[in-house]
């Protein structure tokens, strides 16, 4: 029975699952006046980097400290965002409706193919640094980047579509799994992918640290 042991593989596994679920019920309820929903997935995604990195607290604490403390820089990017995203399907409908030449469409999806990277990276970078908004956008576009060097922001990027395929084959028969992990499920996924990430950052500003110590003693 060393499975049913608090610290076993095993149990471990069904304490993340009910974090996430926990955690995914707090997300969709703090969403639900949309002007708050980048709050809401600020303080999701510094929770779900500590359960990958098995750091994890208590869940409801952490997630409303996060919410609390990054409210007005996360509302403020999550309206850029929605801002960004108006303007680009008006002008995807702009260029369908008037048949314009194929370097505007081209151009269109880079430009939300951009914004789609920084979108996967904007609100986890927000959780886990202090920055300013300017700030925040510049290290979500960099930090695509590396992972699209490294494949991580690929499959990131992949990880919703999935989600929404998955439902479109399965149909109601996982209406009940949506609601418990819609957010975390794939959110978790993230997580883990980005983590790595963050952790080639923090091993450089810890090195640069490191160094600007080193100087000051020989002065």
């Amino acid at each position: 029975m060393d499975f049913l042991k608090i610290d076993s593989p095993f149990m471990r596994f069904l304490e993340t699952v009910a974090n996430l679920m926990i955690l995914n019920v707090l997300v969709i309820v703090c969403s639900l006046p949309l002007v708050t929903a980048g709050a809401s997935f600020t303080a999701m995604h510094y929770v779900l980097l500590k359960i990958a990195r098995k750091e994890e607290g208590y869940i409801v604490k952490s997630f409303f400290h996060s919410f609390k403390q990054n409210f007005l820089q996360a509302t403020l990017i999550w309206l850029i965002m929605l801002a960004v995203a108006a303007a680009l399907f008006f002008d995807w409908r702009f260029i369908r409706s008037y048949e314009m030449p194929t370097v505007y469409v081209v151009l269109l999806y880079g430009v939300a193919l951009v914004a789609y990277l920084i979108f996967l990276y904007v609100f986890p970078v927000l959780s886990h640094y202090s920055n300013t908004i300017a700030g925040t956008f510049r290290s979500a576009f960099t930090m695509s980047v590396l992972g699209f060097i490294t494949l991580r922001t690929i499959l990131m990027g992949i990880v919703w579509p999935l989600v929404f395929v998955a439902l479109w084959f399965a149909g109601y028969t996982v209406v009940p799994l949506v609601l418990v992990f819609c957010f975390t499920g794939p959110g978790f996924l993230r997580a883990k992918l980005y983590s790595g990430i963050f952790e080639v950052y923090e091993k450089k500003a810890q090195s640069a640290s490191e160094e600007q110590a080193e100087e000051k003693e020989k002065e």
